[in-house]
């Protein structure tokens, strides 16, 4: 089930890491090596950090959230940036049906030009993919996106894309999870995260 994060405070650090698995085979004649992407198994991974929270009526939302996590069961979106990525109103679809792999033909990005750098974030069906080339639209508002990690589920065509403030579905890495109250009600909240599909 997707449950909401609490909208405050927001996080004071967000450590982010990308597993991409790979399969290595090393000869023992040659000793020449041979690595295999695993392209359908990558994930993303996340550390989120609360401010100090002063008062239990400040934490009250921020316990219940790592309660109703129920372990790692339930899933929650990790926005990606920590501003919009783009101005305006962008209405960012996918255009064709039966697309998949690393790059995805899209529309509605309004007037030509520049729009998203390489290493800026997309969310394409709720998963999570970094840019690797800069995303420049057409004369139609059309441009044709490349990223990483592989796109796991081909979208539908006209498929909204969250380019402004793009997020990923994480769950709670580990089972136990909870807060830290020092004296004075001085509150810290911190847990492990990884995406979850």
């Amino acid at each position: 089930m997707l449950i909401t994060m609490p909208a405050a405070p927001v996080p004071a650090k967000v450590e982010w890491s990308f597993d991409q698995p790979v399969q290595v085979n090393r000869s023992e004649f040659t000793g020449k090596r041979r690595a295999t992407i695993l392209s359908a198994a990558p994930r993303w991974y996340a550390a989120v950090t609360l401010p100090a929270i002063i008062g239990e009526d400040g934490v009250l939302d921020w316990r219940a959230f790592v309660v109703d996590c129920d372990g790692v069961a339930n899933s929650f979106r990790v926005i990606a940036c920590e501003r919009d990525q783009m101005g305006g109103n962008p209405n960012v679809v996918v255009s064709g049906a039966n697309q998949g792999g690393h790059a995805l033909a899209t529309a509605g990005w309004g007037d030509p030009g520049p729009k998203l750098k390489r290493g800026q974030f997309v969310t394409i069906g709720d998963q999570l993919v970094m840019l690797m080339a800069p995303v420049i639209a057409d004369a139609n508002g059309r441009a044709t996106l490349n990223f990483k990690a592989y796109l796991r589920l081909s979208p539908a065509d006209g498929a909204q894309i969250e380019v402004r403030r793009p997020y990923a579905v994480m769950s709670m890495s580990d089972p136990k999870n909870g807060w830290i109250v020092d004296v004075g009600q001085n509150y810290a909240v911190t847990f492990p995260c990884e995406e979850s599909f």
